[in-house]
């Protein structure tokens, strides 16, 4: 046995290494991911587990960027008490993929603000509304008109800017 393990034990390291990156990439593109829930304002409790250990930490709620459709998209932003930055975008579109993470750190930072976004390949009925031609499209509402507006990839500071902040 030990035999066969050292005459092919470069086969074996090229076959376990495919193994790990397989595993690797089904859970990085798992779609088992937690979903937005809105601020309530209370402590939240989360369980974390980190190896044979459970600890519990009580965290700041943490803001999320919101996914409105037709059905949900007057009460996320246009009935919204706060400015309200919509991101107009397709899960195809390389630069929309690029602006997500930036919105998902404003979201955390802005307190007065909200962050939503719109597929509009599957709510094209928005995307004509508001007359979406080129994604990322960014707009700013507040009190149910748009204030601000940007096509394409804007910093950080830029979106801030176009929130007041």
């Amino acid at each position: 046995m030990t035999t066969w393990i050292s005459n092919n034990f470069d086969k074996i390291i090229v076959a376990s290494s495919v193994i790990v990156l397989a595993v690797l990439t089904i859970g990085a593109n798992s779609t088992n991911r937690p979903t937005a829930v809105p601020d309530t304002g209370q402590l939240d409790t989360n369980t974390q587990s980190t190896g044979d250990t459970l600890m519990q930490t009580a965290t700041k709620p943490q803001a999320k960027v919101f996914h409105a459709t037709e059905s949900d998209f007057d009460a996320l932003v246009l009935n919204s008490d706060v400015p309200v930055l919509v991101d107009f975008y397709a899960d195809w579109c390389g630069p929309c993929r690029m602006i997500a993470p930036v919105l998902e750190e404003l979201a955390q930072e802005a307190s007065n603000a909200r962050i939503v976004k719109v597929n509009v390949d599957t709510s094209p009925e928005l995307a004509a509304r508001y007359g979406i031609e080129s994604i990322p499209s960014l707009k700013v509402f507040q009190n149910g008109n748009v204030v601000a507006e940007q096509v394409g990839l804007v910093s950080k500071a830029e979106l801030k800017a176009m929130l007041g902040n």
